[in-house]
């Protein structure tokens, strides 16, 4: 077998994966309410423009948490619509906290919503998707 046989065996995941060495290497926690959460600490070869994490890589973690989220409760799901809504800047060099919860359970769908936290707690970011069961 060889390397990209072995590797395609391998959870590489680029979101969660501590096994990805181009991943963002997220773990989730869940809290009290529900709710499940991320930290993230971008980095300068994670901006967009100069300071501002990017708009795709908000949205990757957005995306990530919620179908993390699923997988907890035991789903293993895809994503099959998501709007994000931008509305503050999200700076690069400090850590960064992004939650989910749980809107509607109807298997085999499922709405979710998650949202971006500056330092001061303040909403960046916003995103709501509708996740489906993988076949």
């Amino acid at each position: 077998m060889g390397a990209p046989e072995r590797a395609a065996q391998r959870h590489l995941c680029f979101g969660c994966s501590p096994d990805n060495p181009l991943g963002l290497h997220l773990e989730f926690f869940a809290r009290e309410d529900g709710c499940v959460g991320t930290r993230f600490t971008p980095g300068v070869f994670h901006q967009g423009y100069p300071g501002m994490l990017h708009g795709g890589l908000i949205t990757t973690i957005l995306d990530e948490l919620m179908a993390n989220h699923l997988a907890r409760m035991g789903y293993w799901a895809v994503t099959a619509r998501m709007e994000v809504r931008f509305r503050k800047p999200l700076p690069i060099g400090q850590e960064l906290t992004f939650f989910s919860r749980l809107v509607k359970k109807r298997p085999p769908l499922f709405q979710l919503e998650a949202w971006a936290e500056l330092p001061t707690g303040e909403v960046a970011a916003e995103a709501r998707a509708e996740m489906m069961l993988r076949k």
